[in-house]
């Protein structure tokens, strides 16, 4: 660690803090896990207005560092015989390996959101109403652009009418013993094994 010392300093990484945090310290662990939080937010924010050359600048700690960081961290933590991983650092390693929006996150959002949209609209059908992209996205807080791109193959009106079938005239769910095994939306079996 002493070795890196220098490098430490140049990015405003206190070599003491560092030290604890191999000693297995949770309170240093946690603030350096905030201290490195804190770096990226700022380097994403001077990003964001144009700068570059972060890391020759001193702005931006290296990938590289970060991880060394978080290993050290990781390290002193499994040699100790009572496994405590304080939650800022949770959130350090969440972020490194993919931050809180990652593709597949975003892939079930947009999944779950279709699905509600698809429920919504067949519920809204069930009772007369139309649904269409611009009332879904009002009670789903999206435009309705958004809500047409859910459905690119163009399947919108045949998912939502057969879900309405799953509600009465007041938009009550039916008791699914009356209901007939359907395939969920973008495809999957449903139906016993033979």
């Amino acid at each position: 660690m002493y070795c890196l010392e220098p490098e430490l300093r140049k990015f405003g990484v206190d070599p003491q803090l560092v030290a604890s945090t191999m000693d297995a310290d949770p309170d240093a662990i946690s603030e350096l896990s905030l201290q490195i939080m804190q770096k990226i937010i700022s380097a994403r924010a001077v990003a964001r207005s144009g700068k570059t050359h972060l890391i020759r600048r001193q702005l931006a700690v290296p990938n590289e560092l970060i991880d060394w960081l978080v290993a050290c961290m990781l390290e002193s933590l499994s040699w100790n015989d009572h496994l405590y991983i304080p939650r800022d650092l949770i959130v350090l390693i969440r972020e490194r390996i993919g931050g809180s929006n990652s593709n597949f996150k975003r892939a079930v959002q947009t999944y779950e959101m279709r699905w509600n949209a698809i429920i919504i609209g067949g519920r809204l059908m069930a009772q007369g109403v139309t649904p269409t992209f611009r009332l879904l996205g009002r009670l789903l807080g999206v435009a309705p652009s958004t809500v047409k791109r859910w459905f690119p193959k163009g399947d919108f009106v045949c998912e939502v009418r057969r879900v309405s079938s799953w509600f009465d005239k007041q938009g009550r769910l039916l008791d699914f013993s009356s209901i007939r095994p359907t395939a969920p939306p973008g495809g999957g079996r449903t139906g016993t094994r033979t």
